[in-house]
């Protein structure tokens, strides 16, 4: 079916108050992985590539391409997102690219230079109508790819400020977890930072290893998106360890099931299986 546009994604998880699940991806079996996943569990996703996993694939536009061919393949919804944007002339690039949907990541920066940059971005994703993503407050830990400092927990007014002038689609917010490893979400944070943005669709980093019982609160209090990138690389990695001989393809293939085994865990937890 055709590419979905983040924007439908995150309206549909509002009004089913669910979580999409934004599934990072650094190669084909991995990305036909989390298809698997999604069509076996009818639900959306976002296909996402970081800046790591551009580069691995050779740039943008093999990353793009292989994306936009697996996304509009698959029988659910996908939108094809890019993560951490660093800087506006790659959001120009994703969109000439046929990416769906743009995280632009200015958290690094002082408040004003976010804010100024971010509102770029916004023209940027507005002339090609699509989604936008914007950081507030920072999710530290570690992830290829990721520029990461030390976790600076999102302020609510400065998040009221922040979706006030910048009018991005989605927030992604500073609340305890951390790329690469679990986290202690901070509950209460979240339903203060909804209630600050007026209902805003609120975004969680950092998704891999966060209990069950937190990610279906975090759902709860208004998270309707949750990255997800250790968790499916280290199944396909374990799965990996089968190679044998001179054909890779079995061990490849068995780490594609991997992959799709841990994304199906995540969908369930988010409730967002039987939404497509």
């Amino acid at each position: 079916m055709p590419l979905a546009n983040g924007r439908e994604l995150l309206a549909a998880a509002e009004r089913g108050r669910y979580a999409v699940p934004g599934f990072n991806v650094s190669n084909l079996e991995i990305a036909q992985g989390v298809i698997d996943a999604a069509e076996a569990k009818r639900a959306p996703i976002f296909l996402q590539f970081n800046p790591a996993n551009l580069r691995h694939f050779g740039g943008i536009e093999v990353a793009a391409a292989l994306g936009r061919l697996v996304a509009t393949r698959a029988r659910v919804p996908v939108a094809l997102h890019l993560d951490h944007g660093p800087d506006i002339a790659t959001l120009r690039a994703a969109t000439g690219c046929g990416f769906t949907s743009l995280m632009f990541d200015g958290s690094t920066f002082p408040l004003e230079r976010n804010l100024r940059e971010t509102r770029e971005a916004y023209i940027v994703a507005l002339s090609a109508d699509v989604a936008l993503e914007a950081e507030l407050g920072h999710v530290g830990g570690r992830e290829p790819g990721v520029v990461t400092s030390e976790a600076v927990l999102t302020e609510p007014e400065a998040a009221r400020r922040f979706v006030d002038e910048t009018r991005v689609d989605s927030l992604a917010v500073s609340v305890g977890t951390a790329h690469g490893l679990a986290g202690d979400v901070n509950i209460a944070l979240i339903q203060e930072l909804r209630v600050a943005t007026s209902g805003r669709p609120l975004v969680l980093h950092g998704g891999s290893g966060v209990s069950p019982r937190q990610m279906r609160q975090a759902v709860s209090a208004g998270i309707r998106k949750v990255n997800i990138s250790t968790e499916i690389h280290a199944a396909f990695a374990r799965a990996l360890q089968s190679a044998s001989g001179n054909d890779p393809r079995p061990a490849l293939r068995a780490g594609r099931e991997a992959v799709a085994q841990a994304a199906s865990d995540r969908i369930d937890l988010l409730g967002a299986a039987l939404r497509a």
